[in-house]
């Protein structure tokens, strides 16, 4: 990747920033029941007993930290959460799983066309892609971890089954300051990040940040490169009106690392081992990579229309445009392995508008209604294929030929929040209309095969009606109820209740794939779309919070009945493999967490969590057998986790040690594919030189422990169609290596 034009661009970014810039100024005024945080970056939060969400929430300190050196990954962020299982190839939480993030929470991955992290409770990113690091983290005050059921107005977007994730940008200063950091480390890492904040002048506030990170990958010839730049300005009329807007663009370029079957990942000889450096190979390592360009765009505008009444219109758009580029190398026929380029071009519009009426000192009702329009993939719908040749890769036509029209969500919703004595109530009820576009498929083979051009290549191949679908729409209802009731200002107990939903657009390619086959049978696209149904998981948290003097424990435990969950099954009718909402699954568990400041410079926190999560029937296997998944646990879902970590803060010094354990956890629906539990270590350590000045160093796997990280699971459907393509007979799970020993050190300034 050429540097030059990266580095003249950072450059004048850089001048930019030091030339002019604004901030945004917390609001001083706020409703009753909303909670304000201390304007301190670095005061902890205290335990929020009278909280009607379960939620963990990491100020901007503990996110910088957490976040580790390239800062760009808000999964990496909140790894040492409660029930959060987050896995990584690399030591910057940049790995994906199946074109989507590695994260689950209480074993639930995010489905469909999106993330499960908000920004501003906006669900501005959308998946496939590279919008999931689209900020710097320096950026964001706040990562709030909603686990379970949600609040109605905090869990939008295209699906909610893992719980959220919630963004909540930096707001820039009142007075003008600048933040630099500086940091290099292993793989000829580097970073460099700066923001500037212009201060308040009059009405008008804004800032402006810049960022380039570079650096290889810690095995093979693989690297990446990202570059960032964001603002935002604001328009305080005070109590009566205020204008937020924030903006930005996101480059992202990387090689993927390479995943294993389990015999070969399971033998740690391989560790190193790595894409092939032979441009002539179908398996090389520059053809396995991702690119992206992200421009967005959201904004706040809120006024008062009222005493008690305040209206908020947040719009938001993204657009994306970029590839994947993968090696699908068949297993039993290398002469059928080809590279694939995955060309990607979309963009995700919407509106929440909200009004906020406090009719009484301690009650409010919040009626709001949010609309999104999102432009696929996915389902994929153009991909090349290209033959690996002595002379390069040569074109080979098309793996899926399509067109999708836009996917539209309409959702109005209303919370009530109320506070009586000892009670605080939070119930609400959210209504989902989601429209699947249309999706029209062509034939790729005569003429469409020799066409690079996807338009041209249509026109060419005519459209294939047997697997064509016109759009498709779901209903649901979405209620929420929260109840906290405190005996005394130490103690409280609660229950949290409510229904969460997903989908997953992924049964296309499948199609595509097959399509001879389905078509031999008189089986259309069309009757398998009109079948889908949505997944949704009914979820109920029952617990206590105690907290007293410089110590707090919570307890909670929690249970779920998903239904209609997306696994592959066997059609016998048709001889085929395709995903289908069939699985029924059942989890129940606990969550522990704690915090002592055991004297003023030495605190440890730690958490606990215990997950059955349990398949409720047995999957088809073929005509004449099933898969006896029933009772398994589902896959890549440890039973066991837990998360400690101790910090000591005196004077110029801050140390801290995490250690984080991961159970033991499995890559098939069968559990005959296990991976041992492990317990990795990182540390991190500041010195202030100056009050404005520190120098910083991180150690991430201390101890180079070497272990099994992503697993890209058989109940996932993109990893089994991948699995398909390249000629696979067992259930297709693949896995990844964790990062080994991984250093930094860093130097950041603030003034």
């Amino acid at each position: 990747m050429p540097n030059s034009i990266h580095n003249r661009r950072l450059s004048l970014l850089i001048a930019l920033l030091l030339a002019n810039s604004a901030t945004l100024a917390e609001p001083t005024t706020a409703l009753p029941l909303v909670t304000v945080e201390a304007d301190d970056a670095t005061a902890a939060a205290a335990a929020d007993l009278s909280a009607t969400a379960t939620v963990t929430r990491l100020n901007a300190t503990t996110v910088r930290e957490m976040a580790g050196a390239a800062a760009s990954s808000p999964f990496k962020a909140i790894a040492n959460t409660p029930s959060v299982n987050f896995q990584s190839a690399d030591p910057h939480g940049l790995t994906e799983v199946g074109f989507h993030e590695t994260l689950k929470i209480r074993g639930v991955g995010q489905t469909g066309p999106a993330s499960s992290r908000n920004i501003d409770d906006l669900p501005l990113t959308i998946n496939p892609g590279g919008s999931k690091g689209i900020l710097d983290l320096e950026n964001v005050s706040e990562i709030s971890v909603y686990r379970g059921a949600v609040p109605v107005g905090l869990a939008l977007g295209f699906s909610n089954l893992p719980g959220k994730l919630n963004l909540t940008t930096r707001a820039p200063l009142a007075t003008a300051a600048t933040q630099f950091r500086l940091e290099g480390g292993s793989d000829d890492f580097k970073r460099l990040f700066l923001r500037q904040d212009s201060g308040q002048h009059g009405i008008f506030s804004g800032f402006v940040s810049a960022s380039e990170n570079q650096g290889d990958n810690w095995k093979g010839n693989g690297e990446f490169e990202r570059r960032n730049l964001f603002s935002g300005i604001a328009l305080d009329g005070g109590e009566a009106w205020r204008i937020e807007l924030y903006a930005g663009d996101n480059q992202d370029e990387r090689h993927t690392y390479r995943f294993f079957d389990y015999a070969t990942a399971s033998n740690f000889a391989n560790f190193e081992r790595e894409w092939s450096n032979n441009p002539a190979s179908v398996d090389y390592y520059d053809y396995n990579r991702q690119q992206f360009e992200d421009r967005f765009i959201y904004a706040n505008l809120r006024g008062r229309v009222a005493n008690e009444m305040q209206l908020s219109i947040k719009p938001y758009y993204l657009n994306e445009s970029g590839d994947y580029w993968f090696s699908s190398v068949n297993a039993t026929d290398t002469t059928k392995s080809r590279v694939i380029d995955w060309q990607i071009d979309h963009d995700n519009a919407g509106v929440v508008t909200q009004l906020d009426w406090q009719f009484t000192p301690t009650q409010l009702l919040q009626p709001g209604f949010w609309i999104q329009r999102q432009q696929p993939p996915g389902p994929p719908s153009t991909q090349q294929k290209y033959r690996a040749t002595a002379s390069g890769l040569v074109f080979d036509g098309w793996q899926v030929l399509a067109d999708n029209d836009q996917h539209q969500l309409l959702s109005p919703f209303l919370s009530y929040l109320g506070q009586f004595n000892a009670l605080n109530v939070e119930a609400g009820l959210r209504f989902v209309n989601l429209r699947l576009g249309a999706l029209t498929a062509y034939n790729a083979t005569g003429a469409a095969a020799k066409l690079t051009d996807a338009d041209a290549a249509r026109a060419a191949g005519g459209i294939d009606a047997m697997a064509s679908a016109a759009e498709k729409s779901f209903d649901e209802w979405l209620p929420y109820l929260g109840l906290t009731w405190s005996f005394n200002p130490n103690t409280s107990v609660f229950t949290r209740l409510g229904r969460s939903y997903g989908l997953d657009v992924n049964l296309f390619p499948y199609y595509y794939a097959q399509k001879t086959l389905f078509a031999s049978k008189g089986v259309s696209f069309q009757s398998l779309w009109d079948r889908l149904e949505l997944e949704t998981a009914n979820n109920l948290d029952l617990g206590l919070r105690h907290a007293q003097g410089n110590w707090d424990v919570g307890l909670t435990t929690f249970y779920a009945q998903h239904e209609n969950k997306q696994s592959t099954i066997y059609d016998p009718t048709i001889g085929v493999r395709y995903p289908w909402n069939v699985a029924d699954a059942e989890r129940y568990g606990i969550e522990l967490e704690g915090n002592w400041r055991m004297t003023p410079a030495w605190q440890l926190n730690g958490n606990y969590t215990w997950n059955r999560f349990r398949y409720s029937q047995d999957l088809a296997l073929s005509a004449a057998a099933v898969i006896p998944s029933e009772g398994k646990q589902v896959v890549d879902t440890p039973e066991h986790m837990a998360k400690l970590g101790i910090r000591y803060q005196h004077e110029q010094w801050n140390v801290g040690l995490d250690a984080r354990y991961i159970g033991e956890r499995y890559g098939d629906v069968l559990n005959a594919e296990r991976v041992d539990a492990v317990t990795l270590f990182d540390m991190t350590g500041q010195y202030r030189l100056h009050r404005s000045l520190a120098l910083t160093v991180n150690v991430l796997n201390l101890f180079d422990k070497q272990y099994i990280g992503p697993i890209s699971a058989a109940d996932d459907a993109i990893a089994n169609f991948t699995a398909a393509l390249n000629g696979v007979t067992g259930n297709g799970s693949t896995y990844q290596y964790g990062a080994p020993r991984t250093f930094f050190v860093g130097l950041s300034a603030d003034f």
